[in-house]
C-alpha cells in the first residue's frame, strides 16, 4: 500500500489518539520522558566512551565555561536537536508521499505532520522512528571523529533527541499491534487509525 489523500471506501475510523487535548496522556509522558532520557543517557555515554576514552576531558571543558554560557549553549543545544528530529520526520514525510509537510509547536512538544493523508502502517512505524535510529547512529559514528570540544555537545544532543522520542515510541508501540493494512491519518498533534470495516476494532485506552 501507499500513502494516499483518499481514504477508500470499506475503510473506516477505529480510534485516535490526541496528545494535545489529552491532559492525562500529555503529563505521562513527560514523565516518562525524563526516565527515558536517564537511561538513554546512561546507554549512550556508555556508548561515546567505548569509543572515545576521553569523553570526561570534553564535559571538563564544558564545566570550566561560565553556567551562563552553559545554560545558553544548553538551550541552543535543545533548539538545534529538536528542528533536527522533527525535519527528520518531515523528510520521511516528504519522501513516501512527495507533498510539503505541516510543522508546528503544540503544549510541550514540537511536531511534522500530514493532515488529510493516510499512511501504510509500516511507512508510519518508519517516519515515527527515523529521528531515534537516524540521530542517534549518525551521531555514535560521527563521535569517532569530531574534535575533542565538540564531543560533549553532540552526546548532549543525542540524549535529548532520544529522550524526546518518547511520544513517538509511544505511538509506535500501539500501532506496531494494528494490521498492517491499517491507515494512519497525522494530525499533527495526534494521529487517527483507520481499518477495514470487516475487522474488529481495536483498543482506545491507554
Amino acid at each position: 500500500m501507499k500513502p494516499t489523500r483518499t481514504l477508500p471506501e470499506h475503510y473506516a475510523l477505529v480510534w485516535e489518539l490526541d496528545i494535545k487535548n489529552g491532559t492525562r496522556l500529555n503529563i505521562i509522558l513527560q514523565i516518562a520522558g525524563l526516565g527515558w532520557m536517564l537511561l538513554a543517557g546512561v546507554l549512550l555515554t556508555g556508548c561515546v566512551t567505548w569509543i572515545r576514552p576521553n569523553l570526561w576531558q570534553a564535559f571538563a571543558v564544558a564545566g570550566g565555561l561560565p553556567a551562563l554560557a552553559v545554560l545558553g549553549l544548553l538551550l541552543l543545544n535543545m533548539i538545534i536537536t529538536i528542528s533536527l528530529h522533527e525535519l527528520v520526520h518531515g523528510l520521511f514525510f516528504w519522501l513516501f508521499s512527495k507533498h510539503p509537510v505541516q510543522f508546528g509547536l503544540g503544549p510541550g512538544y514540537a511536531y511534522a505532520g500530514m493532515p488529510g493523508w493516510f499512511f501504510p502502517r509500516d511507512l508510519y512505524l518508519v517516519i515515527g522512528l527515523a529521528p531515534l535510529i537516524l540521530l542517534s547512529g549518525l551521531g555514535l559514528i560521527a563521535c569517532a571523529f569530531i574534535p575533542l570540544s565538540w564531543l560533549a555537545a553532540l552526546l548532549t544532543g543525542m540524549i535529548i533527541n532520544a529522550g524526546g522520542a518518547i511520544g513517538d515510541m509511544y505511538v509506535c508501540m500501539r500501532i506496531c499491534r494494528e494490521d498492517p493494512q491499517v491507515l494512519i491519518k497525522d494530525t499533527g498533534d495526534g494521529f487517527q487509525v483507520y481499518r477495514q470495516k470487516n475487522t474488529q476494532d481495536g483498543s482506545t485506552g491507554l
